[in-house]
């Protein structure tokens, strides 16, 4: 395994957050990611990700999130989550806060798909509502192969006119353990619609994904690196190509 120091660790995570400046949340996938059913107890870990747009009326948009998570046992871990904002002209500010809660349910029998659910309050900053978002994790190994589904809803906590509606989209991957603790596949993100308007032409991204993991020498714990380049299809290609989307977790027993 190739040695890996603290001092590199912490340049690349203040790389990926000063690369990721603006939160641009109407497009999904931006600073999202694609969420496990499965619980690591006792690991602590802690994650930048973060995606720019490219090319089109959006190109340079882009966001950031921070999150240090704590697995308590086999079926929960919580984690405290922060988003960054930067926009054109303005001095990067925090845009959000929130706490979030993963559990993992189980198995279904005779499926072999891994169930779980995660829940996440989330309080926007500059006078705005606060967000409940669930997800329904879904995963399945074959082999090799691993797949990875989120089917996802996003409450605004607000009575403000035409602001309140429920807004559904998804996450999914899929990848191939490749060898040398690298695996590769497929990346999606994107929008199913509302409550009040289900469906229809919506913003969608999909791409190539590459997931790296580095197990350095002694106690330094794990780090896994994710780069991933996603197309634009659906709404989204009105405004953009697609997105750069990057992430750096870095893991450890205490």
């Amino acid at each position: 395994m190739r040695r890996c120091t603290w001092a590199a660790v912490a340049a690349a995570g203040l790389a990926a957050m000063a690369w990721a400046g603006a939160a641009a949340a109407d497009e999904p996938g931006l600073g999202n990611a694609v969420y496990s059913p499965y619980v690591k107890n006792g690991i602590t870990e802690i994650e930048v990700r973060g995606g720019r747009l490219t090319g089109g009326a959006d190109d340079g948009d882009s966001g950031v999130v921070v999150e240090l998570e704590h697995g308590f046992s086999d079926r929960l871990s919580l984690a405290l989550v922060t988003e960054l904002e930067d926009g054109v002209g303005e001095r990067r500010k925090v845009d959000a806060i929130g706490l979030e809660a993963v559990s993992y349910f189980g198995q279904i029998p005779g499926v072999g798909v891994d169930v779980g659910g995660y829940l996440e309050y989330e309080q926007r900053i500059h006078n705005e509502s606060g967000v409940l978002e669930s997800k329904i994790l879904l995963a399945k190994q074959t082999g090799r192969l691993e797949t990875l589904v989120n089917l996802i809803a996003q409450q605004p906590l607000t009575d403000r006119p035409g602001e309140g509606a429920t807004a559904f989209g998804y996450a999914a991957q899929s990848t191939l353990d490749a060898g040398r603790n690298l695996r590769l596949g497929v990346q999606a993100f994107g929008d199913l619609g509302s409550s009040r308007s289900f469906g229809g032409h919506q913003s969608h991204f999909v791409g190539p994904v590459a997931k790296w993991e580095v197990r350095p020498s002694g106690r330094a714990g794990e780090i896994e690196l994710e780069a991933a380049y996603l197309f634009a299809a659906g709404a989204a290609r009105h405004d953009t190509d697609g997105q750069v989307r990057l992430a750096l977790e870095w893991e450890k027993r205490f």
